[in-house]
């Protein structure tokens, strides 16, 4: 009845039409899934660093190396003057160090690879979440146990409400290994121990009293006593806020 030319005609438009309808629904499918948005993401560093052989292995606190985190809006990146405070000595002849013995050198800093980033019209304080006691796993994930980072939560805007309406059920307490200060003073051995978590929170959430009426989640909280000098003031963690200036401006 029909012609051969016509026939392909309506193959390959059924064809073409089922792959741009598998695209959209691709698009559609996980654009609105918040858990699988750039979960995963590991590029490849200019220098094989494991954070499970120095943290998970050797127990380095995480703000030995991201210095200052708890001032900083941004986690800062450790500069090759902290990666040599240990390597001038640990394996300074080892092919592995040789881009950052190459900085050292040059004072040309190593160009690590950004894995976490929200996009550039959302802002995100560290300081305000490390100082609330949040650990960094919270967000980051295990990454005492990862040889190569990746990332872990999606970042999207979805996620953060949700740890905001719920952190109780989302959020680490501070934990030894992270370095978060939380007016308690350890005294273990391993930092890793998972019995040393501190979480404060939902003991907390009923002291929290509304700034402005409705109160967007904008609540204020007492602050514990100072009890080292040179730390500032660790806020207790509460609702976290849900008006759109918080984090669009």
């Amino acid at each position: 009845m029909f012609s051969r030319r016509f026939d392909l005609a309506v193959k390959y438009g059924v064809v073409a039409l089922g792959g741009v309808a598998t695209i959209v629904f691709a698009i559609v499918y996980f654009a609105a899934r918040n858990q699988v948005a750039d979960v995963g993401y590991r590029p490849q560093q200019p220098v094989p660093f494991s954070h499970k052989l120095h943290t998970g292995e050797l127990q380095i606190s995480c703000q030995y190396c991201h210095a200052g985190v708890e001032m900083s809006a941004h986690s800062p990146i450790p500069t090759t003057q902290t990666c040599m405070n240990c390597h001038t000595a640990v394996k300074p002849e080892s092919p592995r160090l040789a881009r950052v013995r190459e900085s050292m050198e040059t004072g040309i800093p190593i160009e690590w690879v950004r894995i976490h980033k929200v996009p550039d019209y959302a802002h995100f304080n560290h300081s305000r979440h490390i100082r609330a006691q949040i650990d960094c796993k919270s967000c980051h994930g295990p990454v005492e146990s990862m040889g190569v980072v990746s990332q872990y939560k999606p970042l999207s805007m979805g996620w953060c409400l949700d740890c905001h309406r719920n952190p109780a059920d989302n959020i680490v307490g501070a934990r030894p290994i992270s370095g978060v200060f939380t007016g308690q003073l350890h005294d273990v051995n391993n930092l890793l121990d998972s019995t040393y978590i501190f979480t404060p929170i939902a003991a907390q959430i009923g002291e929290s009293k509304p700034i402005v009426s409705p109160s967007f989640g904008m609540v204020e909280t007492a602050l514990p006593a100072h009890e080292v000098d040179g730390i500032p003031h660790p806020k207790k963690a509460g609702l976290g806020p849900e008006n759109c200036s918080t984090c669009h401006y």
